[in-house]
């Protein structure tokens, strides 16, 4: 490395203000110099030192300036206690000032704030402030500097610590350097959290932002006055007391001196973007310097040597591209490589390494072998194996590895090259070109110089040929010539060049750089030139190296021109183009190589132009061609081979034919499947051998041909030409050609149903439906034709064919379950499996929606589903009760279970919904009766699964105090005080707990239940049933309200069938009627006695009612104070003398009501509702209205309900409550059978129910009575 001074500048002095530069600074993009000399701020251009502007801003000395990053200001700083802040076009914008002179100050790098700083305190400014935020300091400031990301500020303090700062300027830490003033501080622009420091006791050191030592401190031997990073941070820039600048490392280690001056250096900055410095001194000159670095290296073959960052040397593979580094930590100056050898000149000394292992080319593990340590100068540096040759001017000297001078040569010339060209071990020769011209040889185990060549201009290049008979020589007039050593003459000369190189693996080949081109000269062909930066200095096999300012590039140039050179001579020169391939061509060259070698018989190239690209099937025909040449066989067959080999099949053809071989060239064609070619080659081969059979058996290649060349369109006609339908089949259903497959079909025979059974699988199989059904059809295969519409949903087609042959039920009713399973259509799938006689199947898709409408709390589908499978368990009943089999009365206990649950889950479907739905949607009376309804029916037992009594209790107690029956509502919250409540409700039920005990200890009058059998007032909660605590008669509730109905039931006598019954019912209806309307008496105003004890007249009632009325006063007596009415039933027993054995059955607890044929025709049809079984083998039920007033019908499900709330459900849910029937065109669903169109209406438009039969004739589950009238 060297330096030019490019300018300097010595103002002169003004204003009695010695002339000293403390500080300077460059415009970040590099155009402008600023710098503070005496008390005038001085504006250079720094490209020529141009003075374009003198500031006189300041009345005493200027300490120092700063440029802003974006380079719109800058600021400056003095003695006169003052910043200035200037802009770029040397304006005065503002001015601000401390208490004592301005020491130093430095703009943030990212921003626009700008810290300065004295001997008592620290100032920031930014143009967003309206003031100058100053901080106290204890100590002097001698320097400051801001992180390359502008977080923090370091300030240099003559106490000998750094102190870390933020933006705001609050210290965030304090380093401790020394004692010795901190006299200048930088941060470095790519590490940046280490910042170097100069200090006054001669040392530079390094921390880290954190506060640690990064490394060992440097001794400078002067006193650092400016310390400053170079070339983006990979040196360091020092001045100081010594009046020199020099150059370091990152590291701190010294490597060169810039500048020396006569004067104290106090500041040095370098120039952005370029290798330039500038410094200003104590005597006030302001100087720049230009740094060129030189390019230290050195190559021998494949290995190349470069110095990295002054200190470093990497050491590069050319071919494979390794590198390797060597940390020298001291300023490399010369580098020389000798095949495994490496030397590097130090400043004191040079070291020796060599490679691990020297007998591996690739290796790349250098290691010290010795040193010389002495200090050398020398202008050129070179290696052998054995040796070190320095060169300096006219001399060279050779060293041993020891240290030991061993020779020296003193020349007639300056030395302008010299090049290591190899030797035995210790006797190498040198490659010596001079000023004058002169080319020497020297060994280095010779004194005696070998002139080889006297040029006449100066030498710049030098190199020999690989058999050392050629020298390739580049003077100063940028001329190439090629010598030979023997006859001493010039064979080659051409302008342009700058640098040459032999290859040395070929003796013929050399190349040359220069103006921008790269040449390349083989043997005596023409140039091949291309573009080319830089300069060569090596050429090896087909890699050209090339030097690019510092980097080293590796150039990979093909051969293939100069080969084809060779083979374009007359004489085809293949053992040249062999050699020249063997540098490196493409393998398409090799191959061509190869078969112009085969071609011309020169078999021994051919087969190692084939071995080298790997081509097997050559290297074959090679040999074969070369037995056959042994063999005696005729030329012209041998080349026919090669030239079908090569592809020239008609060449080949010919070849054969003039070698008698006509079957041969048949047979080619034949198996490369040209059977244009090989029809007219057969044809001449019958027209010579009078044969035929060759011809047909080549349609037959051809075909199958065509299917292995994927030609199936081809094949698939030939082979139903050939009438072999199978294959063709199989090809067309490969590439679902269906329309062409179906034309097979239709010219396939009727009874092929081989082949049409393969096209309807494949039909199918692609979803070809209406082609498949052409062929099934053809085959007349029914059951497939089924299957078919299966796959295709085409469930009407298949249920039509169904129709036609029930034989295939199973086939159709199975898979359009699933059909249906699949589209979530429950019900439709169930009533498939029924209908195609899998029972089981339905009942199980049955119980998995029930079980999963539990789980998932539908408590009313869970009532539909429960109610659907009892009735799937009841039609499943197959004899009367009278001889009803064991596994009947399981399926009867099964069934009674199902509809028990189906109730439940019916009603606490409405107590789920109150509890869970936060707006009210059923009347309160509703949910007061069902929660009674459910507690009645669970409480002796375990409730079905997800039922919570809880809720129950829970709605019933709110709906009770609601309702007033808060005897009820005592009950109610004293059981929910015991069971496990949500945390919302506990505090509700304990208040409500306390308040119900203030209420009356009674229940409202009006809710109390009478029976309608008995006329007994019943307690609002019978906690054993859901039935009278007097006669034991189940309580029949409307399945929309739950109230109790005034229906009883009865039965027939044993003798009376169910449809002589329906004949009896009314018979005698109107007459009884008109008796009991002429038996009323009136006694006039005297009081009406009701006497009872004035004879029998019980056996003379024929109303059922008075009869019951009679039962309820046998009972009790009843005494009217003040008035004459008397009831007296003790007088005798009356009962037996009732004429109407209903009501006297009636007055009987506990006990079935049988009627006999005198009391059906006593009753009106419209008072007597029939339940109808779903099983003819279960009897019909019998009820008995019991007020007239109260229009009842029987639903779809049997249960019993008002008109007008069975209408009003029907309208709001869209379907029949309980058993979901569908409603009518014509209006509501209603129960079957026909109503008594004489009977009293209860209502407009609306006629009481009559005799009805129920759809479905349920029973009532209840606790009594039990099943034992139908077991």
């Amino acid at each position: 490395m060297r330096t030019v001074v490019a300018w300097q500048e010595t103002p002169p002095e003004r204003d009695g203000v010695p002339n000293v530069c403390f500080d300077i600074a460059f415009k970040p993009d590099g155009t402008q110099l600023v710098a503070g000399i005496g008390n005038r701020v001085l504006v250079y251009d720094a490209s020529d030192g141009d003075l374009q502007h003198a500031l006189k801003g300041h009345k005493d000395a200027v300490y120092c300036v700063a440029y802003s990053h974006n380079g719109k200001r800058f600021a400056s700083g003095g003695a006169d206690n003052t910043v200035i802040i200037w802009t770029s076009k040397a304006e005065g914008i503002l001015k601000y000032t401390h208490n004592d002179s301005i020491q130093c100050m430095a703009y943030n790098p990212l921003t626009q704030q700008l810290a300065s700083a004295t001997s008592s305190d620290v100032g920031l400014w930014s143009p967003e402030q309206k003031s100058v935020a100053k901080h106290k300091v204890s100590t002097r400031i001698c320097t400051l500097a801001w992180t390359a990301d502008g977080n923090y500020l370091a300030l240099g303090c003559f106490d000998g610590s750094v102190s870390i700062r933020d933006k705001a300027g609050a210290e965030k830490l304090r380093i401790d350097c020394g004692v010795s003033p901190v006299w200048s501080i930088c941060w470095n622009p790519t590490e940046a959290n280490v910042l170097a420091a100069g200090c006054l006791d001669g040392a530079l050191k390094f921390y880290l932002v954190t506060g640690q030592q990064k490394s060992k401190d440097r001794d400078l031997g002067f006193d650092p006055l400016s310390v400053t990073y170079f070339s983006n941070g990979e040196y360091i820039a020092i001045s100081g007391t010594d009046k020199s600048v020099a150059l370091y490392t990152r590291d701190g280690v010294f490597l060169t001196q810039i500048a020396q001056r006569e004067s104290w250096v106090w500041c040095v900055r370098p120039r952005p973007k370029n290798n330039f410095v500038a410094i200003g001194c104590d005597d006030g000159t302001l100087a720049t310097y230009q740094l060129i670095f030189s390019t230290v290296h050195g190559l021998y073959q494949d290995r190349y040597a470069y110095r990295d960052q002054m200190t470093d040397v990497i050491i590069q593979h050319l071919i494979t591209e390794q590198k390797v580094r060597i940390k020298c930590k001291d300023y490399v100056k010369k580098i020389a490589v000798y095949k495994d050898k490496l030397a590097v000149q130090l400043p004191n000394k040079v070291v020796i390494y060599e490679l691990a292992n020297g007998q591996d080319e690739f290796d790349m593990r250098y290691q010290s072998a010795t040193k010389i340590s002495e200090k050398l100068e020398c202008n050129l540096l070179v290696v052998t194996s054995s040796h070190v040759i320095l060169c300096q001017e006219r001399k060279l000297q050779l060293y041993s590895f020891d240290g030991v001078k061993e020779r020296e040569w003193v020349l007639d010339s300056v030395i302008r090259y010299i090049k290591v060209v190899g030797g035995p071990h210790a006797r190498e020769g040198l490659l010596v070109g001079l000023k004058s011209g002169m080319i020497l040889k020297i060994f280095v185990d010779n004194p005696f110089p070998i002139s080889l060549v006297k040029h006449t201009s100066s030498v710049r290049c030098l190199d020999l040929s690989a058999s050392r008979l050629k020298l390739a020589v580049v003077d100063e007039n940028a001329s190439v010539l090629i010598y030979n050593l023997v006859t001493k003459e010039k064979i080659f000369e051409e302008k342009n060049a700058n640098s040459v190189a032999w290859n040395s693996e070929f003796e013929d080949m050399f190349c040359y750089s220069g103006n921008g081109m790269l040449s390349i000269k083989t043997g005596d062909f023409p140039l091949h030139q291309q573009k080319l930066q830089g300069f060569v200095v090596g050429f090896k096999g087909s890699k050209i190296f090339c030097l690019h300012y510092v980097s080293m590039q590796t150039i990979d140039v093909p051969q293939s021109a100069s080969m084809y050179r060779y083979l374009e001579r007359a004489t085809k020169d293949f053992e040249n183009a062999y050699r020249v391939a063997c540098l490196g061509v493409t393998e398409a060259d090799w191959r061509q190589l190869a078969l112009e070698a085969l071609q011309a018989m020169n078999l021994e190239v051919a087969r190692k132009a084939f071995i080298r690209i790997r081509d097997v099937r050559y290297v074959e025909l090679v040999n074969k061609t070369e037995a056959g040449k042994k063999q005696g066989l005729p030329e012209s067959l041998l080349m026919a081979e090669i030239m079908a080999y090569m592809g020239r099949y008609q060449d080949a053809a010919r070849l054969y034919t003039q070698a008698g071989c006509v079957d041969k060239a048949m047979e080619m064609f034949s198996d490369l499947r040209q059977f244009d070619e090989a029809k007219k080659w057969a044809e001449e081969y019958s027209k010579t051998r009078g044969e035929t059979s060759q011809v047909q058996e080549l349609i037959n290649k051809q075909a199958e041909w065509s299917e292995e060349v994927k030609n199936y369109d081809a094949a698939a006609e030939m082979y139903i030409k050939a009438k072999k339908y199978d294959r063709a089949i199989a090809i067309l259903a490969r590439n679902g050609w269906w329309d062409k497959l179906i034309h097979v079909v239709r010219q396939l025979d009727k009874g092929d149903s081989r082949c049409l059974g393969m096209c309807a699988t494949h039909f199918r199989k692609n979803n070809q439906y209406q082609y498949a059904k052409e062929a099934l059809l053809k085959m007349d295969d029914t059951k497939a034709l089924i299957g078919l519409y299966v796959d295709d949903n085409k469930w009407d087609d298949a249920f039509l064919l169904l129709h036609a042959h029930p034989e295939c039920k199973a086939d159709v009713y199975l898979p359009y379950a699933k059909h249906l399973l699949a589209n979530d259509r429950f019900d439709e799938a169930r009533l498939a499996y029924q209908d195609g006689g899998f029972p089981e199947l339905a009942t199980k898709i049955l119980e998995h929606l029930t079980h999963n409408a539990v789980l998932e709390k539908r408590f009313n589908d869970a009532a539909y589903y429960f109610y659907q499978l009892s009735m799937e368990t009841l039609r499943d009943i197959t004899s009367p009760p009278h001889s009803m089999t064991p596994e009947d009365r399981v399926r009867l206990e099964r069934f009674s279970e199902l509809y028990d649950k189906a109730e439940i889950y019916y009603a606490y479907d409405l107590v789920h919904q109150a509890v869970m739905s936060p707006f009210k949607t059923t009347h309160a009376s509703t949910l007061f009766n069902v929660s009674r309804f459910l507690l009645m029916r669970t409480l002796n037992r375990e409730p079905p699964p997800e039922v919570s009594i809880a809720n129950v209790v829970y709605i019933l107690a709110k709906h009770s105090m609601e309702l007033r029956a808060f005897k009820l509502a005592r009950f109610a919250y004293n059981k929910l005080q015991t069971l496990l409540l949500p945390a919302q409700w506990q505090a509700e039920v304990d208040m409500q707990s306390i308040i119900v005990r203030s209420k009356p200890f009674s229940d409202a009058e009006e809710l109390q239940p009478v029976c309608y059998r008995c006329s007994t007032v019943n307690p609002l909660l019978n906690t054993q049933g859901d039935f009278c605590i007097n006669c034991g008669a189940p309580f029949i509730r409307s399945f929309v309200t739950f109230e109790h109905l005034p229906l009883v039931e009865f039965e027939l006598d044993v003798d009376i069938t169910d449809d002589e019954a329906h004949k009896l019912l009314g018979e005698d209806a109107g007459v009884e009627a008109t008796k009991g309307l002429s038996s009323t008496a009136d006694h006039g105003s005297a009081a009406n006695v009701l006497r009872l004890d004035e004879g029998d007249m019980i056996h003379h009632m024929d109303d059922a009612f008075a009869a019951q009325q009679l039962e309820l006063q046998s009972r009790v007596t009843t005494i009217e104070k003040g008035a004459g009415s008397v009831l007296r039933l003790d007088e005798g027993d009356m009962i037996h003398h009732m004429d109407d054995a209903f009501a006297a059955q009636q007055m009987v607890p506990n006990t079935t009501i049988r009627v006999d044929r005198m009391s059906l025709r006593r009753m009106k049809n419209g008072e007597v509702v029939v339940r109808e079984w779903p099983n003819p083998n279960i009897p019909n039920q019998f009820f008995r209205m019991m007020d007239d007033e109260v229009p009842l019908m029987a639903g779809d499900c049997g249960h019993f309900f008002e008109q007008d709330e069975y209408e009003m459900a029907c309208l709001e849910k869209g379907h029949s409550p309980f058993a979901r029937e569908e409603l009518r065109p014509e209006g509501l669903a209603t129960a079957g059978g026909d109503s008594d169109d004489d009977a009293p209406t209860a209502g407009a438009g609306r006629k009481k129910v009559g005799a009805h039969k129920a759809k479905l004739a349920l029973p009532i589950a209840q606790p009594k009575p039990t099943w034992a009238k139908i077991q």
